[in-house]
């Protein structure tokens, strides 16, 4: 009868081991899929979902499925802080990626913290991220702001641009940006001075208080992080007025993006030099026509949007992450991706150890009309990244 005891004992021990073995890994995605933020969130969201289809297709994670939990974080600090700890309490997700702006992501990342489970920063910029508000469970796969705004200060020197409007939103992408150029400027175009600075509220839809003073300012070059609907609400307030006849306005905030010159067409205006992290018509990598394939399949259309790529890259990074560590213990994980390198559709990308930053590089140049084409497209393409 003991004997009989045990051996049922020893089954039911085996059969939940069995049980917690085949338990899906379960990966978070918040990305705004409501509201201004949609534009970019939805078409990111579609790129996780892509990576998660793919990587299920091959047999998961350590031979588990995958159970992607998304969630829409409003473009709102307080509703993502609430929603990710809803993910991870009530949900149980070992690992949250997402988040559109850098305010969502800092208030992610503190989350992050507070729960002790890896966050993996796939859009939001802010350099506080991987300085000030780093810790030992945040990571970013997306580039920064002290990197875009010296690449833009690059571009002053470039165009010989002498008086500057600085243009940003009033949020920490925007300030940080606005820092990370005019530590810059002095290396590349130091005889430029910066005549007027602007900040809008992040969501602001009505530019007309903002567009006569940058007119009559004298700017050469305007330095803009106003991105997707920001961006194009300013162009039809302003290219009626011939704002930019003979300004020249140098972008970050990826407003060279298929979402917005499709958005846009004809009315995109000349004198744009901005930046993107994919063009479905540019391959920098053998692997991106794959990709670029793939996900023309999945959303029904050629001229794919650049924002499915930065969500497919973090569920690979969270993938090859738990895959290293052979665990879903955070400590782990976080382990793992220190100094991970991973392949990419742009490219082989590697996180560093020490500011858990990936070294993603973006592509940059002038927005300009094609035979045929409704919309502008990049020419020359210039695919800059960090050393």
């Amino acid at each position: 009868m003991k004997h009989t005891a045990l051996v049922i004992a020893a089954v039911g021990i085996l059969g939940a081991g069995s049980a917690l073995a085949q338990e899906p890994i379960r990966i978070g995605g918040m990305y705004p899929l409501t509201g201004g933020g949609a534009i970019y969130g939805v078409p990111a969201m579609a790129g996780h979902q892509l990576a998660i289809e793919e990587l299920n297709a091959k047999g998961g994670i350590m031979g588990r499925k995958i159970e992607s939990i998304e969630r829409d974080d409003k473009l709102n600090p307080s509703a993502a802080s609430a929603t990710m700890k809803e993910l991870i309490t009530k949900d149980k997700v070992h690992i949250v990626v997402g988040g559109l702006a850098s305010s969502v992501g800092l208030a992610m990342a503190e989350v992050s913290k507070q729960e002790k489970v890896v966050y993996i920063a796939t859009i939001p910029k802010t350099i506080q991220l991987t300085t000030d508000k780093l810790h030992k469970h945040v990571f970013r796969t997306a580039s920064h702001t002290d990197f875009e705004g010296d690449t833009m200060a690059q571009l002053v020197g470039q165009y010989k641009l002498k008086k500057l409007c600085h243009l940003q939103l009033d949020y920490a992408y925007g300030n940080d940006l606005e820092a990370g150029v005019l530590k810059a400027l002095p290396k590349y175009a130091s005889d430029a001075k910066v005549v007027l600075t602007l900040k809008p509220k992040l969501g602001a839809t009505d530019f007309n208080p903002f567009i006569p003073q940058v007119m009559a300012a004298g700017c050469d070059g305007v330095l803009s992080g106003l991105w997707g609907p920001h961006f194009v609400s300013w162009v039809k307030q302003a290219k009626p007025l011939g704002f930019f006849d003979k300004i020249k306005w140098i972008s970050g905030g990826e407003i060279s993006a298929q979402e917005i010159t499709g958005d846009l067409k004809d009315d995109y205006p000349d004198n744009v030099v901005s930046n993107t992290y994919e063009l479905w018509y540019h391959s920098h990598d053998p692997s991106h026509k794959a990709f670029q394939e793939k996900l023309t399949k999945k959303l029904g259309m050629q001229e794919t949007p650049q924002w499915p790529m930065l969500g497919y890259i973090g569920v690979l990074y969270a993938a090859a992450a738990i895959e290293k560590a052979q665990s879903t213990d955070p400590d782990k994980i976080a382990a793992a991706l220190e100094g991970l390198t991973i392949k990419t559709p742009v490219g082989p990308l590697t996180i560093d150890p020490k500011t858990h930053q990936a070294n993603i590089g973006q592509f940059w140049g002038p927005m300009v009309k094609k035979p045929g084409r409704a919309y502008r497209m990049m020419d020359p393409v210039e695919y800059i990244q960090p050393k």
